[in-house]
């Protein structure tokens, strides 16, 4: 495998890994808003608030992960045909 296959697979465990995290904060939210569990300074809000957050950030890590290797690792073909382009140039 390549760095670059290496790096995507590397995001989309991460994003499963923090996708989980936001259910589990889900989870908890609910279940304090339910009245299970309460802790006197905190409320529902904040897990309800960081589950969505979580989500949403491991759900782009899983589907948005080949556009991150695109930027952390641009296609070699325009570096080689920038290099051509000044090749030419130096021969006229």
């Amino acid at each position: 495998m390549r760095v670059e296959e290496w790096f995507a697979l590397a995001l989309r465990i991460i994003g499963v890994v923090i996708f989980l995290f936001g259910v589990s904060f889900l989870i908890d939210g609910f279940l304090f808003r339910l009245g299970y569990f309460t802790y006197p300074e905190s409320s529902p809000g904040y897990y309800l608030i960081a589950g969505l957050a979580h989500g949403v950030v491991g759900l782009y890590l899983m589907r948005g992960a080949a556009s991150i290797v695109r930027f952390a690792y641009p296609p070699e073909e325009e570096e080689n045909n920038l290099d051509e382009e000044d090749s030419d140039q130096q021969d006229r």
